[in-house]
């Protein structure tokens, strides 16, 4: 621990104001940095949120010179810095009032394990590099004092100064001073810090900007080099289309009048920096799906509502954004194109099945260990699944209810609303497919058909109930006839009466429509462990 002191008149602590240890939360993030040597200058506001004289705040980058800490623009009368936080004390403030806490530090070349969480340098196949600021949920404080909770919202202001051969971007709006001095301006409501903080910077020649036009009310321009292919291939208006859903469904985009994508060699298949999307540039190549593309870049604009605008609650509600940007996705492509969105829900149901924990884990893991075993079960048991036990538009209303103005949501809460709008009663529901520890096991099923009468029997996760088809096949392809199962109301060992099939029935397929997350009791082995670049934040 290094602390740091000096004279109590310096700043004021003999005021006569409160004193001791204050609960604070941030409002706004003056930040100043270098490129080249990573130095930054944190001046970060707080609102007090109860009386006193010292602030503590999360803080895990190197300060070069303690002495540089400040307190309200003074020489602190007492402080400290441990590597994990900063403590300052000063004047007395009462509860409302803010002030402002400073700092000079260097920001580690490092990140969190083999995500780019953190600061890093990475090369494009051009041998271009791409320089990445990157929050993530409980990480602004790896550059610099920054309260790192996921349901804080902020305004700031960035100045970056770097080599004029380089292109910087950040959140809100870009001003380049000089060529080598690029300021960034974010005035907006609900801007949180785990995707608000960042800066991106490529080589001026690595990014030529293509204008896409208006997607909604913004005006979108991509930054790509032409060998990725990538501006080519989106398409501006199948992506306008979703952003003039979004807006009519969910209220206006939250950031202004401009959109900015950004395609570099991320690890993540996207992020969704509020107006500032960042997305792979390998989702152009040649072992990517055709709908890999289209997909993540319309799940990264859902996060700009559902992510951004509306936040986490806490680190464990981390489901509930990454499932509702896929769901988003889904439906728009279920309006489009429901090839795509039955491809879809078939490959949530494919990365369910190899989950470590449950979407809400009862062990409250850090986010590292289970960011990505979300993707596949949250989209499923938080939306298709009810949407199916109720409705789409009952599934879109509840939606509507917490989207559309800045607030900080918890999985509890939106399950509230689901309930709400359905009218189901999702107590057992989200027990048994919500919450819980260790690896959740998958229902299965057991189907047989004869003489007009489908027998279903649940043998496995007999709790986690919910509504699906059994397909009846022939031995042609075109011959299948669906036959609708409740276990959620009707119990797990059924026999249904169903219209004759007009052909021989030869086999059972269990959910061909990827309504559930169940499987055939016949197959036994999980498929591998994968992350598909669709599934990234």
């Amino acid at each position: 621990m290094i602390l740091v002191a000096a004279a109590l008149a310096a700043c004021g602590a003999d005021d006569g104001g409160p004193t001791g240890d204050a609960t604070v939360h941030g409002t706004d993030y003056d930040y100043t940095f270098d490129l080249d040597t990573r130095l930054a200058h944190s001046v970060v506001t707080v609102a007090f949120d109860t009386p006193g004289n010292c602030v503590t705040l999360p803080s895990r980058s190197v300060a070069p010179d303690p002495k540089s800490l400040r307190y309200d623009g003074h020489a602190v009368s007492d402080g400290a810095l441990d590597g994990m936080t900063v403590r300052a004390c000063g004047g007395g403030h009462q509860a409302g009032e803010t002030a402002t806490i400073a700092l000079d530090s260097t920001v580690p070349l490092a990140t969190l394990a083999d995500t780019q969480a953190g600061y890093s340098v990475t090369d494009d196949s051009a041998h271009d590099p791409f320089t990445y600021m990157l929050s993530w949920v409980n990480g602004c404080d790896q550059f610099g004092p920054c309260d790192n909770r996921p349901d804080q919202f902020a305004t700031y202001h960035f100045h970056v100064t770097h080599p004029e051969t380089l292109m910087v971007r950040c959140v809100g709006t870009v001003t380049e001073r000089s060529p080598a001095e690029t300021d960034c301006e974010f005035p907006y409501a609900g801007g949180p810090t785990y995707s608000a903080f960042m800066l991106a910077a490529m080589p001026r020649t690595a990014w030529p900007i293509t204008d896409k036009g208006m997607w909604g009310s913004a005006h979108v321009t991509i930054y790509d080099r032409p060998t990725t292919t990538i501006a080519a291939k989106i398409d501006a208006t199948y992506h306008a289309g979703f952003v003039a859903w979004m807006e009519s469904t969910f209220g206006p985009y939250p950031y202004g009048d401009e959109l900015r994508v950004l395609t570099a060699p991320t690890y993540f298949g996207g992020f969704e920096h509020p107006g500032n999307i960042v997305i792979a540039d390998s989702l152009a190549g040649p072992l990517v799906g055709a709908n890999a593309l289209p997909h993540t870049l319309n799940h990264e604009m859902a996060h700009q509502w559902a992510g951004d605008q509306t936040t986490l609650a806490s680190t464990n509600d981390f489901v509930w954004k990454e499932a509702m940007a896929e769901y988003l996705a889904f439906v728009y492509e279920d309006m489009t194109s429901p090839t795509a969105s039955l491809a879809t829900a078939k490959g949530w149901k494919a990365d369910a099945r190899t989950a470590a924990f449950f979407p809400v884990p009862d062990e409250k893991p850090a986010l590292i260990e289970f960011w990505d075993d979300v993707y596949g079960p949250g989209p499923l048991v938080l939306f298709r699944q009810l949407e199916v036990l109720s409705s789409r538009a009952q599934v879109i209303a509840a939606l509507q209810s917490v989207l559309g103005t800045p607030r900080a949501l918890s999985v509890d809460e939106l399950v509230a609303a689901l309930a709400q709008s359905t009218g189901l009663d999702l107590t057992d529901y989200a027990a048994a497919w919500i919450h819980g520890s260790g690896a959740p096991v998958t229902p299965t099923i057991i189907a047989t058909y004869s003489a007009g009468i489908v027998h279903v029997v649940q043998t496995a996760a007999v709790k986690r109930r919910c509504k699906f088809h059994v397909a009846l096949h022939g031995a042609a392809a075109t011959e299948v006839q669906l036959v609708a199962v409740d276990t959620f109301h009707d119990g797990i060992d059924q026999m249904i009466a169903t219209t004759t099939p007009a052909f021989a029935v030869t086999s059972t397929e269990i959910d061909p429509l990827a309504e559930c997350l169940v499987t055939s009791a016949a197959v036994t082995e999980a498929p591998p462990r994968k992350i598909r670049p669709t599934q990234r934040p």
